[in-house]
């Protein structure tokens, strides 16, 4: 995007590309990669870290009515809980999947007083209607700081009493389910995947999901045993129709874990299979140039999860991808609210446009036949010079979009900022 071509000047996008790159677009957060974050501070021996998480049991948050008036609503509130608690100091950082969690850095006695402090947030927590959300927290050397990070994930997601192994993918059990073509609703292969921790598929998904976040040094093992399995998993599956596994809870990990990961992928992955990786880990370098490796030896990429908001900040002609899988939450939306259906329905014509396969694992989510919710007025003025059509037109997603819109707009305290779901609602209102 050039500012000069749309009316924008160049410094005003670099900002809010640079905004856009550092803070979650989905509660205006530090974004998930702040996970990964490696500076001198992190690796100072006498520092001591604190991570308090929060976030909704698994029912809870399937229960939600999709992302814009569910997940998205209650992610923030979630922010603002931490926030109202910890006061000035510390970051709180967006996880997605209905989780969030507080980082704070300083001396022993700080992180003493910071635990003595946790009944009250457990206090604030508990509304007097609505579900409750859990709560776990996590204290360490700051040089071990991904240890810490998965110690406070495992004890929010894990059911009480099952205890991660470092065999954990070895041990677990295959499961295999369906993938339906969102545009015409036929079955298009199967994605396969090696279940942890021992628990139900609805759970394991989950925590896999959120503890893929963060992995630590001593996840590794893990990793290679999953990798051991894989070629085992990929033969028992009949049929010629493409097998996806998704590497994201295999691939995720911080410091030198993340090196060893991706080649381990890269030297490991069985041939002919698809990969399919989290939309938001695709931004990191080492993730995407290990993906473009194994897209040049004739595996296909699918970004996963994609339309929870948290996309990579790229054209689908600059990432290394064949396909996306929809987000879940966001097909389940699309069925109940016009802010979900607009995005959905904007993310299908985006990756037709392009040649870009669009699967989801759920083949009543993606039924053609199924009415559109109805169109919703935006909530924003257009910005006029048409530079929302123009968009559209030539391919801009739509955290590209955006993010032109607020560089248009100002920067200002007042200016009205911009979403996923502004853009969304204006293209679908534009073209009813």
């Amino acid at each position: 995007m050039h500012g000069s071509n749309w009316g924008v000047s160049n410094d005003a996008l670099v900002v809010e590309g640079l905004m856009a790159s550092t803070t979650d677009p989905v509660t205006n957060r530090a974004t998930a990669v702040s996970l990964h974050a490696e500076c001198p501070r992190m690796r100072a021996e006498d520092a001591v870290l604190t991570v308090v998480t929060l976030a909704y049991d698994t029912a809870t948050t399937n229960a939600l009515p999709g992302r814009a008036r569910g997940l998205d609503v209650a992610e923030r509130v979630l922010c603002r809980d931490l926030e109202h608690w910890a006061g000035q100091s510390g970051s709180v950082v967006a996880i997605g999947e209905a989780a969030v969690a507080y980082l704070s850095m300083g001396t022993h006695e700080d992180a003493q007083q910071l635990r003595s402090r946790l009944p009250e947030l457990r206090a604030r927590v508990s509304r007097a209607a609505g579900a409750v959300p859990r709560m776990s927290a996590a204290q360490g050397p700051s040089r071990k700081s991904s240890d810490v990070v998965a110690r406070a994930l495992e004890r929010l997601v894990l059911p009480r009493g099952v205890v991660p192994e470092q065999d954990q993918w070895a041990a677990g059990a295959v499961r295999a389910r369906p993938l339906w073509d969102a545009a015409t609703g036929k079955q298009f292969g199967t994605q396969v995947r090696l279940q942890a921790f021992r628990v139900d598929d609805v759970a394991a998904d989950r925590a896999e999901s959120l503890l893929s976040l963060t992995r630590s040094p001593r996840s590794v093992d893990g990793a290679a045993a999953a990798h051991e399995a894989m070629p085992h998993v990929v033969a028992a599956q009949p049929g010629d129709d493409p097998v996806l596994w998704d590497v994201t809870a295999v691939l995720s990990g911080t410091g030198p874990a993340r090196a060893t990961l991706t080649q381990t992928l890269i030297d490991r992955c069985p041939p002919g299979m698809w990969i399919g990786v989290s939309a938001w880990l695709a931004v990191l370098d080492e993730v995407q140039q290990a993906l473009r490796t194994l897209r040049g030896r004739g595996h296909r990429i699918v970004l996963t999860r994609y339309g929870s908001g948290r996309e990579p900040l790229a054209a689908f002609d600059e990432l290394p991808m064949d396909g996306i899988l929809l987000d879940p939450h966001l097909e389940a939306g699309a069925r109940v609210t016009s802010e979900d259906s607009a995005v959905l329905l904007a993310i299908l014509e985006h990756a037709t446009r392009n040649g870009i396969a669009v699967l989801s694992t759920s083949r009543s989510a993606v039924d053609p036949r199924r009415r559109p919710a109805p169109v919703l007025r935006p909530r924003t003025e257009d910005p006029g010079d048409q530079v929302l059509e123009r968009a559209r037109l030539v391919g801009l997603t739509l955290r590209q979009t955006a993010i032109l819109v607020n560089a248009s707009t100002g920067q200002g305290p007042m200016a009205p900022r911009w979403d996923r779901y502004d853009v969304a609602t204006h293209w679908a209102h534009a073209h009813a």
